[in-house]
């Protein structure tokens, strides 16, 4: 008979009922909602049902599930109040970070999970590739970063969006999982179109996201358009065509029926000329495309810089010839590490702060 105790934070009610299930014991649907509604929903530290619960059912939970939060190391906010970095430690020692983000809605944030400790994907602009994988972050431990920066934000968090630590789609069922409960009505109760995955491009999983039918928003890493530059880039572009990310794309805004978001990564002096315009509109400019542009954030003295005032303008100028959304994504955080690209667990701390309240 099995025995493994299962976190309840990583599950959805038809999850814990089959978990009890195969241990002997009793859980019906009903039941099962009202547990993770306690321990997820509510973030009570006690998934004792608050109507009329079954003694045995309560034995059952404590035997054979867990609902433990990773333990927060460290908690720090940038200088304009925008965001806190946080840094977890799982019961295995590895550390993991996430963010939460201001919106432009006042008393409105979201949380940028991280998905793996440390990433496989090797970018040649950001820190996380830096590190290396170490391993996946399983559900209960992405949703238990999530519930420590939704319980302790001034006001709603209302998003969560896959763009911390580790490529989503390397360990696609987990960040599947965690966004099915992050949006189950027993779970996180984020709305699904306020969950966004990212990827660099991984193309069999994007046609799986495609072919399943997945709710939540897909943002891919594009970030140069031309096959060389991509590669050095983003080493994983070397193990797929360039045109067959281009077709995956293309199937998935055919059946999502949305605009299909582009990431853009601007590296001065890099990719931002008119070769990258040519090139986008070459691959997908007859597709309703939203492009984000976001900053790259490089602190190493022989890293990437950003493009400069004049660059960028006349970046942003050329790409006005798609007729598209064009969307300045601002990085918060530069000061704490905690800006996009940055992400990396430092494998020492030396204090832990207090929780942050503004």
């Amino acid at each position: 008979m099995p025995t493994a105790r299962a976190n309840l934070l990583g599950l959805l009610p038809v999850d814990l009922a089959a978990h009890l299930e195969a241990r002997g014991e009793r859980c019906s649907l009903a039941e099962a909602r009202q547990v993770l509604s306690r321990v997820i929903s509510e973030g009570s530290d006690d998934p004792t049902p608050k109507r009329e619960p079954r003694k045995a059912l309560v034995q059952a939970l404590r035997q054979h599930t867990t609902w433990d939060r990773l333990e927060v190391l460290e908690r720090v906010p940038d200088q304009e109040g925008k965001s806190v970095r946080y840094l977890f430690r799982s019961p295995d020692g590895a550390l993991s970070e996430a963010v939460r983000i201001g919106l432009h809605k006042p008393d409105h944030f979201t949380v940028c999970l991280s998905s793996q400790v440390g990433c496989a994907m090797q970018c040649a602009f950001c820190a996380t590739g830096r590190l290396g994988l170490t391993r996946n972050l399983a559900p209960w431990e992405i949703v238990s970063a999530f519930l420590t920066v939704r319980d302790e934000a001034p006001g709603r968090v209302s998003g969560a969006v896959f763009m911390g630590q580790g490529e989503p789609f390397h360990t696609y069922d987990a960040v599947i999982q965690t966004a099915r409960v992050l949006s189950d009505p027993a779970g996180g109760r984020v709305a699904k179109e306020n969950i966004t995955i990212s990827t660099v491009g991984l193309v069999p999983q994007i046609r799986r996201f495609t072919r399943e039918r997945q709710p939540y928003k897909l943002i891919v890493s594009l970030t140069s358009t031309l096959p060389g530059r991509r590669v050095e880039l983003l080493p994983v572009a070397g193990r797929t065509d360039l045109a067959e990310l281009v077709s995956a794309i293309r199937d998935y805004a055919t059946i999502a029926q949305d605009r299909v978001t582009v990431a853009w990564v601007v590296l001065g002096g890099v990719n931002t000329g008119l070769d990258e315009v040519e090139g986008l509109r070459a691959m997908l400019g007859d597709l309703p495309l939203r492009i984000n542009l976001i900053d790259v954030n490089d602190d190493r003295p022989d890293g990437f810089r950003r493009a400069s005032p004049t660059e960028l303008a006349e970046f942003l100028n050329r790409l006005q010839v798609l007729g598209v959304p064009v969307v300045r994504r601002y990085s918060v955080g530069q000061d704490q590490s905690s800006a996009c690209g940055m992400l990396a667990a430092r494998r020492s701390v030396t204090h832990v702060d207090a929780p942050t309240q503004g």
